[in-house]
């Protein structure tokens, strides 16, 4: 200890001093633009699932109902064309729907999916027959029907726009 104290060049040395702790706060920008970007993210995708599992509630219902309708049942037909007529109420206005009939109704139907279901159509139009469908036509129409509810539903405005039918021929069609 005498060397160094005797040592002019050590004599010149200021004692070390540590710097100051780093703080963790306030963070950088950068990091506070990433923690916007990922709640932003986050609160879009908590929305979009909210919207998305709402717009097909009614599509899991319809779904549901046909699976409970009995193929033994003779008004198997009018209660699935009340179904899909009440799962179509559910994605579009009254006045769109509603009034729909007899070839103007399966025209319909039909412009919802890429491809006509022209069994459906037969097997609907069998509700007005005094012969109650087969269990194997009902489990048929089931089927049918499960396909076009997975495949039309849910219903945009733009969608049933899209008919090929005009509001004039389907006035036509219904008389």
């Amino acid at each position: 200890m005498q060397a160094a104290a005797t040592n002019p060049a050590l004599q010149a040395l200021k004692d070390i001093h540590t710097p100051a702790v780093v703080e963790s706060w306030p963070i950088a920008p950068g990091y506070w633009l990433i923690l916007l970007v990922s709640v932003s993210t986050l609160l879009f995708t908590v929305i979009w699932l909210k919207r998305r599992i709402q717009r097909s509630a009614a599509k899991r219902a319809a779904l549901m109902e046909l699976e409970r309708l009995d193929i033994h049942n003779t008004n198997i037909c009018v209660e699935i064309n009340t179904l899909i007529k009440r799962a179509a109420l559910s994605y579009l206005p009254r006045e769109d729907v509603a009034g729909l009939e007899g070839q103007a109704w399966y025209a319909w139907i039909n412009s919802q999916v890429k491809q006509p279901l022209l069994e459906l159509e037969k097997l609907l139009d069998r509700r007005y027959q005094r012969e109650p469908l087969t269990p194997d036509e009902a489990q048929r129409l089931k089927q049918i029907t499960a396909s076009w509810l997975k495949e039309a539903l849910p219903l945009t405005q733009q969608k049933s726009a899209q008919s090929p039918l005009s509001h004039k021929q389907e006035q036509e069609l219904k008389c």
